[in-house]
């Protein structure tokens, strides 16, 4: 059962290690095109920085390399 959680959480972390570097690399785009799609143009959206997702994706890559370990 123990195990099951170790890689039921390895999956989860590289697939967040994944999503937040794909959100740092293309960040210019997909949020000009979510404030496009979804955006009135009277509300002020707030997103994460670029910065923010270059460190949840170091965080969960160091998740993903040292989750096997244990």
């Amino acid at each position: 059962m123990i195990e099951l959680f170790g890689w039921t959480g390895l999956v989860i972390s590289f697939l967040y290690m994944v999503y937040h570097r794909y959100m740092h690399a293309y960040y210019e785009q997909i949020y000009a095109y979510i404030r496009k799609k979804y955006g009135d143009d009277d509300q002020q959206m707030e997103f994460p920085s670029k910065a923010e997702h270059a460190k949840d994706a170091r965080r969960f890559s160091l998740y993903t390399i040292f989750l096997p370990l244990f």
